[in-house]
């Protein structure tokens, strides 16, 4: 009795191993997705903010380096420095109302990932048009 019993635990602790779907192998992948104090939604959109400002310093780096005139390469590095101070003032401007709150910098650093992300895409496009 305990043999079969025992196997058939075995049986079934193997069936849902195997069975499990897209979604919840996805939302293994992702940490995030399973987020659920704000310490851990502010340490998620952290790094999805890292994320992006790596993709973002990669396509101003692939840029510049295609940037032959050096007029043009210190227009594009001017812009590229206004556009930082921009970013990081316009989201302290949208997040200001939560400024002391623990949601301050999942607000903060969730707009520094979209305004860099929308960058990002820029100097993609001014890249391909090369």
């Amino acid at each position: 009795m305990k043999k079969i019993t025992f196997s058939l635990l075995a049986v079934l602790s193997l069936l849902l191993i195997f069975a499990v779907s897209p979604a919840s192998a996805q939302k293994q992948k992702d940490p995030c997705a399973n987020a659920q104090t704000q310490m851990e939604l502010n340490e998620c959109q952290a790094r999805e903010y890292k994320k992006a400002d790596a993709a973002l310093n990669a396509a101003y780096k692939q840029l510049m380096a295609k940037v032959d005139d050096e007029g043009e390469r210190g227009a594009l590095k001017a812009a590229q420095l206004a556009w930082i101070k921009y970013r990081d003032a316009n989201c302290e401007f949208e997040s200001y109302l939560n400024k002391g709150g623990t949601i301050y910098s999942m607000v903060y650093d969730g707009c520094l990932t979209t305004l860099t992300e929308e960058r990002t895409r820029h100097l993609r496009e001014m890249l391909n048009n090369r």
